[in-house]
């Protein structure tokens, strides 16, 4: 593999951005309503600091850990997006091999621009994101399909009811990619038209009990921000969690993942619930990473940084994005003193919310 053309995730994007036409960028980039949430994610990164430790016995640190029982490499998987194929003609399945190199988990969207059966073909360890429509015949044949076809989970995506306030940005990036076609929903500007969304509107936590008696892939919820939906997730027999605000994509307001991350965690924990929590939004670093497994994170996601690789150079960049965030958390590991993911817990960090 050539060495990548990027040494940090912002030089990446600026690499990527200029390879994309306006329309493009504005979708990929661009967030919902005046974007408070896009920038929310950034701002609450910056809200935590490490804490350095000295004269640890560093000289042998281990990034590995699992998810759903599943080892990984490292605690930073792909999160859903769609329509890699925007980008780059394999798309997915680029993404897939990218993953699959660095020894993690890529979680499918529903948007995709290439097939399950593709995208598993790779041998990479993949989930499916699912948005859940009204037509529960095609919902349960796609959850179906995800399971044959070898996905060893089911994201469920759950915070977007409705379709998004559009700011100009968003709007225009939408118009932009009109070509596209997912998969295995409405292409993405046909609700203006057709009034069809992706999601069914009447869908409450009550319905979950007939997810799960149709398929035996573990289910994991994306899109929560609250302590509130945390506990009735844990409640409802999840198996996991994905605290997530769309990537700034479904509700306009600035409160950021990381401004919540510590209450839902400890709430759960003091509730002893036993469930995995993930975290996605505007992840750049290493270091960040380390914060939210200190938090009690089980592992980040990471969205659009997997764009801008696959635009830079395909699976291979997807691979050395992994790498290199990898290898930041490594060296953060070392100074903060825990020589393994276990080791990391609250007392590495210093920080507040608000």
């Amino acid at each position: 593999m050539q060495p990548p053309d990027f040494y940090d995730v912002a030089e990446l994007e600026r690499i990527a951005v200029t390879r994309w036409t306006s329309g493009l960028r504005s979708f990929i980039q661009g967030g919902a309503g005046n974007g408070s949430g896009v920038r929310a994610n950034r701002l609450a990164q910056a809200k935590w600091s490490l804490r350095a430790r000295v004269l640890v016995d560093v000289s042998t640190i281990d990034t590995s850990t699992t998810v759903l029982g599943v080892p990984v490499d490292v605690p930073i998987m792909i999160a859903p997006s769609g329509l890699h194929t925007l980008v780059l003609p394999e798309g997915e399945i680029a993404t897939a091999r990218g993953a699959r190199a660095a020894n993690t988990v890529i979680v499918l969207s529903s948007g995709t621009g290439r097939s399950i059966e593709d995208v598993t073909g790779t041998r990479a360890d993949v989930w499916f994101q699912l948005y859940w429509g009204s037509d529960r015949s095609q919902v349960r044949e796609l959850v179906e399909l995800a399971g044959e076809s070898g996905c060893r989970a089911l994201c469920l995506t759950a915070d977007m009811p409705v379709p998004p306030l559009l700011g100009p940005e968003f709007r225009d990036g939408q118009a932009g990619v009109a070509h596209g076609r997912p998969l295995y929903l409405p292409p993405r500007g046909q609700y203006a038209v057709t009034g069809i969304w992706d999601h069914d509107q009447r869908l409450t936590w009550r319905d979950l009990a007939w997810l799960r008696g149709v398929t035996d892939l573990p289910i994991v919820i994306k899109g929560i921000m609250t302590v509130e939906d945390a506990l009735i997730a844990a409640d409802s027999g999840m198996d996991g969690i994905v605290v997530s605000n769309h990537g700034g994509r479904a509700l306009d307001t600035p409160v950021g993942t990381m401004d919540v991350l510590a209450s839902i965690t400890a709430t759960l924990d003091q509730a002893g619930a036993g469930i995995e929590v993930y975290v996605d939004g505007g992840f750049r670093h290493g270091g960040e990473v380390l914060v939210a497994l200190a938090q009690g994170a089980r592992a980040v996601l990471i969205g659009r940084p997997a764009l801008w690789a696959l635009a830079v150079e395909g699976a291979p960049a997807v691979a050395s994005l992994i790498t290199l965030m990898g290898s930041e958390l490594k060296s953060t590991m070392a100074r903060v003193g825990s020589i393994a993911i276990a080791d990391i817990d609250a007392s590495r960090i210093s920080g507040s919310v608000g």
